[in-house]
């Protein structure tokens, strides 16, 4: 049987693979990060309104 324990990276190694490499990388991963943040804000108000009825898509 294998030795996943072995295979699986610990926190600073995780940091170490996602922090990026250069400032022009640090900016469009941090313009990512807001631009996910805000679409999953405006996705859960939609879900939001159409669960309560308000939902005024079709009209």
């Amino acid at each position: 049987m294998a030795q996943l324990i072995n295979a699986i990276p610990n926190d600073a190694e995780i940091n170490a693979m996602t922090q990026p490499k250069n400032p022009q990388a640090a900016e469009e991963l941090q313009h990512r990060k807001c631009v996910k943040k805000r679409l999953d804000e405006y996705l859960e108000a939609q879900q939001l309104k159409r669960a309560m009825g308000d939902d005024d898509f079709w009209a």
